[in-house]
C-alpha cells in the first residue's frame, strides 16, 4: 500500500512538511508561488500551513522580497539527535586531521530511506566547490558512503532497502547495478567502497562501514577528495587505507569509550516539552483541521530534547495532551517521512536523519559560517577552548558552527543547541550589539515566556552594556560555573542576520582580568578580519 493510501497518513501533516523540503536549493527563499509550483499544494493551503511553519520559527517570511526562508527553528530540529551520536565526539579531532592532511572531506553519515544524510563533516580548510555540510543528503546508488550502506547491510535490511529504490528509482537502480556489483566485490576484499566521480563528477570518495551502532542505526565513514588533487590509483592506494585506518582506530575507541564510563552529559538542560495544544473544537472546518494537524505534527517532534533518545506512544500522548489514536497517526507519518524511525532495539521511536536534512539550506546558506572556520578552527587551537558562531533562535541563541579541540572534560553546545539569552555570554553579547527597538523587543518577550529567568538576572542587561562599552566584549560564568565565555557581536548584520562570536574555555576557578580581556581581543580581532573580508 502506498503511504498516503494508509488511513493512518497524516496528508496534511506530509503537506506542511514538504514546505520546509521544497527549499533545499533555495537559498534565496521562495514566494507563494514558488512554494505551489515545487509541492502541488494551492497558494490558500500553503498559506495555511506557513501560519504554523512560522508561529514555530522554521520559516520567515520577508515582506520586502515577498518570500518565504527556512529560519533558526530548522537548526534546532535534529540537534537532539546529533547530540545524541556520541561517536562524533570522539570522531571529530582525528576526522579534522585526516581532511587536512589529505586536502579533502571526511564525513560520518546515518541513513535516510534512499538517501545517506551526513550526521558530521571535517573540511580541508582551503576554499574548494566540494563543500560536504551537516544535513547533506547524498543518494544510495551514486554515492560511496550509500553504496558501503548497501554493501555492509544484512540481506533482509539490504533487500528492503533495494526494494524501496526499485519502487521510487527503477531506471536508476537499474542503471547502476553494475557499480553496485562492484561495490559488493569491493567491501568483500577491502571493506570499503568506491565512487570516482559517480555522485559529483569533479569529486572521487571512498567510504567505510564503521561496527558502532547508536540506537540500532549503523554510520559509513567517507572521504571526499578534489578529482584534479588524485592522481591515478591514489585513491585507492593511499587514501582509502588511511580512511580504513581511521576507522578501525575509532572502532576502538568507542568500543573503549562504551565498556568504561558513559560519554558526558550535554552541557545545555534540556529544553521543556511542549504546552500542550489548544483542543480542535467540533465547528472547526477541515481547513483549520489541516493547519492544526501539522501543528500537533510539530509539536511531536519538539518533544524530543537532548536525553529523550527513545519516546513511545503512550509518553508523547501524555506530553502533548492528545488521544493515543491521534499520536498513532502522527508518529506513522512521520516515520514514513523519515522524521521519526522506529527503535530497533526495542518499542518506541527516535528522531530520523531527515530532522538533521532539513536544516541544510539555512547551514549551506550561511556564507559566514564557510569564511570563519578556518579562523575559528585556529583560534580554538590557540586559545583550547571551544570557538562558536551563533545567531538569535525566538528568545534564546542558536549555534550554526563551532570549532573545538577534541577534550572530554568539555563538551560544547554543537550546531543546533539553543542556549539562553539572559545567562550566556553569548546572548549578552547580541543584545549589546542589537538596536534599541530589538533588543527591548527580545527582552519583553523573555519577559513573558520565561519571567522567573528575567527576574533572577535583574541588572544583568546594564552591566553587560557597560561592560561591552569598556571593552567591546561580554562575558558570563553564569550558564556554566566551570566554563569561563566571552563573546563578541558582528558590528553590523551578514546577510540580514546579527551573529555573535563566542568562546568558552574550561576554568574551574574565575580567569584572572587580562586573560578574559585576551580573550575578548582574539574574539574582536577575529571578528574584525571576518567583517573586513565581507565588505564589498
Amino acid at each position: 500500500m502506498h503511504a498516503a493510501a494508509d488511513p493512518r497518513y497524516a496528508s496534511s501533516l506530509a503537506h506542511g512538511l514538504a514546505l520546509l523540503d521544497a527549499f533545499a536549493d533555495a537559498p534565496a527563499g521562495l514566494s507563494n508561488k514558488q512554494l505551489a509550483e515545487r509541492t502541488g499544494l494551492s497558494k490558500a493551503s500553503i498559506s495555511r500551513l506557513s501560519t504554523q511553519l512560522l508561529a514555530r520559527g522554521l520559516l520567515l517570511f520577508d515582506a520586502g522580497t515577498r518570500r518565504y526562508r527556512l529560519g533558526s527553528s530548522a537548526l534546532t530540529l535534529g540537534y537532539p539527535l546529533l547530540a545524541s551520536l556520541g561517536v562524533r565526539r570522539l570522531a571529530r579531532l582525528p576526522m579534522s586531521q585526516l581532511a587536512e592532511e589529505l586536502g579533502g572531506a571526511v564525513s560520518l553519515a546515518m541513513r535516510n530511506h534512499r538517501h545517506m544524510v551526513y550526521v558530521e563533516t571535517c573540511r580541508w580548510h582551503q576554499p574548494s566547490a566540494f563543500k560536504p555540510d551537516v544535513g547533506a543528503a547524498l543518494p544510495l546508488l551514486a554515492s560511496a558512503v550509500g553504496r558501503a550502506w548497501l554493501a555492509s547491510a544484512a540481506p533482509t535490511e539490504r533487500a528492503q532497502a533495494l526494494a524501496a529504490l526499485r519502487a521510487h528509482e527503477p531506471a536508476q537502480l537499474a542503471a547502476w547495478a553494475p557499480a553496485l556489483a562492484q561495490a559488493r566485490r569491493d567491501f568483500a576484499q577491502r571493506g570499503l567502497c568506491f565512487s570516482p566521480g559517480h555522485f559529483q563528477s569533479e569529486v572521487h570518495a571512498v567510504a567505510v562501514p564503521l561496527d558502532v551502532r547508536l540506537g540500532g542505526e549503523r554510520l559509513v565513514l567517507n572521504c571526499g577528495l578534489p578529482a584534479r588533487r588524485l592522481a591515478p590509483g591514489e585513491l585507492a592506494g593511499r587514501v582509502a587505507p588511511r580512511l580504513l585506518a581511521l576507522a578501525r582506530r575509532i572502532e576502538q575507541e568507542w568500543r573503549a569509550e562504551s565498556a568504561g564510563t558513559a560519554p558526558p552529559a550535554a552541557a545545555w538542560p534540556p529544553q521543556p516539552a511542549p504546552a500542550p495544544p489548544a483542543r480542535r473544537r467540533a465547528g472547526d472546518d477541515p481547513a483549520t483541521a489541516a493547519a492544526q494537524t501539522l501543528a500537533r505534527g510539530l509539536d511531536l517532534l519538539a518533544c524530543f530534547q537532548p536525553g529523550d533518545e527513545v519516546l513511545g506512544n503512550a509518553q508523547l500522548a501524555r506530553r502533548l495532551g492528545l488521544s493515543p489514536q491521534t499520536v498513532v497517526r502522527l508518529t506513522h507519518t512521520l516515520v514514513q517521512l523519515g522524521l521519526l524511525r522506529r527503535n530497533p532495539l526495542g518499542s518506541g521511536y527516535r528522531l530520523g536523519a531527515a530532522t538533521v536534512a532539513i536544516a541544510y539550506p539555512m547551514l549551506a546558506g550561511l556564507r559566514l559560517r564557510a569564511l570563519a572556520r578556518p579562523g575559528m578552527l585556529a583560534l580554538s587551537q590557540r586559545i583550547g577552548g571551544a570557538v562558536s558562531l551563533g545567531l538569535r533562535h525566538q528568545a534564546g541563541m542558536v549555534y550554526v558552527q563551532t570549532a573545538w579541540r577534541t577534550d572530554n572534560r568539555l563538551l560544547p553546545p554543537d550546531t543546533g543547541a539553543v542556549m539562553p539569552m539572559l545567562s550566556t555570554a553569548m546572548g549578552r553579547a547580541w543584545l549589546c550589539g542589537a538596536r534599541p527597538a530589538e533588543r527591548r523587543a527580545v527582552l519583553n518577550e523573555i519577559a513573558v515566556r520565561d519571567p522567573a529567568a528575567a527576574h533572577r538576572h535583574a541588572g544583568v542587561v546594564e552591566r553587560a552594556m557597560a561592560q561591552f562599552a569598556r571593552h567591546g566584549h561580554c562575558s558570563s560564568r553564569d550558564f556554566r560555573p566551570e566554563i569561563e565565555a566571552v563573546a563578541v557581536p558582528f558590528a553590523q548584520p551578514v546577510d540580514a542576520i546579527r551573529f555573535v562570536l563566542n568562546c568558552g574555555v574550561l576554568a574551574p576557578q574565575p580567569l584572572p582580568a587580562r586573560q578574559v580581556l585576551a580573550l575578548g581581543s582574539a574574539l574582536t580581532e577575529l571578528v574584525q578580519e571576518l567583517e573586513a573580508a565581507l565588505a564589498p
